[in-house]
């Protein structure tokens, strides 16, 4: 049986190109019984969107990244986003990522049971983009 390993190189080269100076937005969506996954299309996504109540999209542009010897990956670095309620409670049970133009959504991170963030309260997710072995 053969063992394979990706090299760093490659898994840097492909990083960059998948992501370095692109750019990307993290939304929180209400998905409750809509049956959407990882596999829908970002606009079924964005179709249960959360808006009001100071809801508002986090954006940015994707950095360099670099190999971490310690996890044996190429990570890029971490994304933040924080989501502050105002005016009213904020009810989501999914956070989505949108990586440039793409037709499908990165990924999704659901919140089971569902999340309500109570009216002038915030919440920080961190997201880390990586590729390894």
């Amino acid at each position: 049986m053969a063992t394979t390993t990706i090299s760093q190189g490659e898994l840097g080269r492909v990083s960059a190109e998948a992501y370095e100076t692109k750019g990307y937005r993290i939304s929180l969506g209400y998905n409750n019984t809509s049956g959407l996954t990882a596999e829908s299309l970002t606009s079924a996504w964005d179709a249960v969107k959360l808006s009001g109540n100071g809801y508002a999209d986090v954006t940015g542009t994707i950095g360099t990244g670099s190999y971490n010897s310690t996890t044996q990956r190429y990570e890029m670095p971490q994304l933040e986003a924080t989501f502050t309620a105002s005016g009213g409670s904020l009810v989501y049970d999914t956070v989505y990522v949108v990586i440039g133009s793409y037709t499908k959504v990165h990924s999704i991170s659901v919140e089971s049971p569902a999340i309500t963030l109570a009216d002038g309260s915030s919440v920080l997710y961190r997201i880390t983009l990586a590729a390894d072995n």
